[in-house]
């Protein structure tokens, strides 16, 4: 009997402990214990700090002019708020640091690769939406006040200036893909890949939902992420993942009526493949982002007047 046949019958035979059940503090001290995971980490960290936060509050308080341009769609009207989806924003870490621990626990030898090698990838995330963010940041309208006492911390931590393209929206779809292709490479039995991916796979989409519940994010800014995803990581997230992806989001939602949920769904494929078009006479995939920004910098404005409209990219 192979060592996949075995797996497969165990797994027959006992449950499959789900993903969410792991602590991510296994994930966190194994990087600590292990030097070759050091420089992969750090070099995240420091990405994350200087193209995500310190971008940001350089903005906020005025060490740079970066114009803010509003992105929010009229459709977005149509997504209730739901302020208890807060917990699942929160849980947007977790999407890919369970997973790691996963790993850490049944396949020690060859997690500091996948913790590297998807540290590696996330910073590749960050780099690139922050040259785009360095053009022109971006931002949606969020509920005044504190509706839960968790929002302070979003609102401390995120001046909310990084919206399109979504980094979180990415990051998270980057985990649906990237561990799919992992849990293969590290031969889980099959029972056991189609669990676990159902399950990352499940929380990315939730995740995208609760953005857009909590009025994090609007839904270009989810178009624009996964825009963004197909044309720098080809072979991790290709174009039917993503317009599956986008296929996926709120369809089982029973607080959207089904035409909203139609208007929602033609408007996410059509910006995407919209950008996707223009790209292919490019060679920087930001150039049609940049362009369909300019447009919503250009319509967000009432001429002469200065005042902002309600929506400037319908």
């Amino acid at each position: 009997m192979t060592n996949n046949e075995a797996a497969e019958k165990e797994a027959s035979i006992k449950p499959i402990k789900p993903i969410s059940k792991y602590n991510p503090l296994r994930a966190y001290l194994f990087v600590l214990a292990h030097p070759k995971t050091w420089k992969s980490t750090s070099s995240f960290i420091g990405t994350v700090i200087k193209d995500f936060f310190y971008l940001q509050f350089q903005r906020k308080f005025g060490f740079i002019k970066t114009k803010i341009i509003p992105v929010d769609s009229l459709l977005d009207d149509y997504i209730p708020f739901k302020p208890e989806k807060i917990d699942i924003y929160l849980n947007c870490i977790n999407i890919w640091i369970r997973p790691l621990a996963l790993l850490v626990k049944h396949r020690r030898n060859h997690a500091t690769k996948h913790i590297s090698d998807f540290l590696a990838l996330i910073s590749r995330c960050y780099k690139e939406a922050a040259a785009f963010y360095r053009f022109r940041m971006s931002t949606t309208k969020r509920p005044k006040g504190i509706v839960k006492l968790k929002f302070i911390w979003v609102k401390l931590f995120d001046p909310h200036y990084l919206c399109v393209p979504s980094l979180n929206v990415s990051v998270a779809v980057l985990a649906a893909t990237y561990f799919k292709r992992a849990l293969k490479e590290e031969q889980f039995s099959e029972g056991e890949q189609k669990f676990y991916n159902a399950e990352i796979y499940t929380e990315a989409i939730e995740f995208a939902e609760a953005a857009l519940y909590t009025k994090q994010l609007g839904i270009n800014c989810i178009a624009a992420a996964l825009y963004m995803m197909s044309c720098i990581f080809e072979n991790e997230f290709s174009i039917q993942e993503a317009v599956d992806f986008i296929n996926g989001i709120f369809a089982n939602a029973q607080d959207i009526t089904q035409e909203a949920k139609k208007q929602i769904n033609e408007h996410l494929n059509t910006l995407f493949e919209q950008l996707l078009l223009e790209n292919t006479s490019e060679y920087d995939w930001g150039t049609p982002l940049k362009r369909w920004i300019l447009q919503c910098e250009k319509d967000g404005t009432m001429p002469d007047s200065g005042e902002e409209k309600a929506s400037g990219c319908l």
